[in-house]
């Protein structure tokens, strides 16, 4: 659905709605003038807006300028994504949509945990097999050692099973959907992202609203 003015204010037949008291009922509208260009238009309303701290009639508005509706501060990034938004719905809640960026903000995090497991997973069975490969090859030189070689490579497997446990323990905590917190398996993040929904709770990761 393509945007060209998002307009702002507190009643439910604005596109983007902020339920807040201070927040006129048609408070600004915001028009996109090229691509990347857009200019914010206050509606006369009794608060004011604010861009960059100054109170505007009119003005050129950017994702990384500080907008202020009231004394209100929303996140002008986030107040343009709309324009972007492929979705059927054309009323936006904007406690709704500041929301759902949190949880793909959150969503992403799991990218970096993801591959540190797998990781982490490498080097444990990596530096396992190279510890248990050089001892058994300086035991094998040293006569009637085959009892110390079962008790050394049990112990070391021992251990090797504590850490991986460990690690898996950990992974289980932090590999998990940001809504309803359920561990979300083993299954790799790029699919996760493909897939776009928790098979659980069937929120909605990615970056639509």
């Amino acid at each position: 659905m393509s945007r060209e003015i998002v307009k702002i204010g507190r009643l439910p037949d604005n596109t983007l709605v902020v339920a807040y008291p201070k927040i006129s009922s048609k408070h600004c509208q915001i028009k996109k003038v090229s691509d990347t260009g857009f200019v914010i238009e206050d509606l006369d309303s009794t608060n004011g807006t604010f861009v960059n701290s100054r109170r505007i009639k009119q003005t050129m508005i950017k994702p990384d300028d500080e907008l202020k509706l009231a004394d209100m501060v929303m996140d002008a990034k986030l107040v343009l994504s709309v324009f972007d938004m492929k979705t059927e719905v054309e009323k936006i809640n904007y406690a709704d949509l500041k929301k759902h960026a949190e949880i793909h903000d959150d969503f992403l995090k799991l990218k970096k945990v993801y591959e540190k497991y797998v990781s982490d997973k490498k080097k444990l069975m990596m530096g396992s097999n190279l510890t248990s490969t050089g001892l058994r090859a300086g035991l094998s030189l040293i006569p009637y050692v085959g009892t110390a070689l079962g008790i050394v490579a049990t112990g070391m497997t021992g251990t090797v099973q504590a850490k991986m446990y460990e690690l898996d323990e950990k992974f289980k905590m932090e590999y998990i959907c940001p809504v309803c917190f359920r561990f979300l398996g083993m299954e790799p993040f790029d699919n996760l992202a493909k897939r776009g929904t928790c098979a659980y709770c069937k929120s909605k990761w990615n970056k639509e609203f």
